[in-house]
């Protein structure tokens, strides 16, 4: 009984893990940017370092004949942009994701302030806040509690 029905599982199964396993880029390059790790076919997000001129991405990729590639938002790329391939056969859609990363400008220093380092003493108030504010959240506690609990005094009693 189990091995005709792991044969049932295997005859429904296996043929769709097959067919769509091979819905997947051969091969990938981009000639203006850099991959964060090598291409490997079975790994769908990567992270491409680019120039900060650049501003497209210029893609040579390798597919089986039965199934067609979509390039999505390769345009106006800035730092963080979201470049999405995406390979179709007639029932399956698998994308591939790459975020781009665009190198930053230098940033200048200011030469006064790396020779002549400012020392910034703490306030008063943000050295000894552990000490008071404690002191004034009992204070009021205190106040409020003499104020909603006072004692009247019996004017009969001598």
């Amino acid at each position: 009984m189990k091995k005709i029905a792991f044969l049932i599982l295997l005859f429904v199964c296996f043929p769709y893990i097959v067919w769509a396993g091979s819905l997947e880029l051969e091969s990938l390059t981009i000639k203006n940017g850099e991959l964060s790790i090598p291409f490997d076919r079975l790994n769908n997000e990567y992270t491409v370092l680019l120039e900060k001129e650049e501003y497209r991405l210029e893609l040579e990729y390798k597919v089986e004949e039965n199934i067609t590639v979509f390039v999505k938002d390769n345009q106006d790329l800035m730092n963080n942009s979201v470049v999405t391939i995406s390979l179709t056969d007639e029932k399956n859609i698998v994308e591939y994701h790459f975020q781009i990363l665009k190198e930053e400008e230098e940033v200048t220093t200011n030469v006064f302030l790396e020779d002549n380092p400012v020392s910034i003493e703490p306030s008063f108030m943000y050295e000894y806040k552990i000490y008071i504010i404690p002191s004034i959240g009992f204070l009021l506690i205190f106040i409020t509690f003499k104020l909603l609990f006072h004692k009247k005094k019996n004017p009969h009693k001598k």
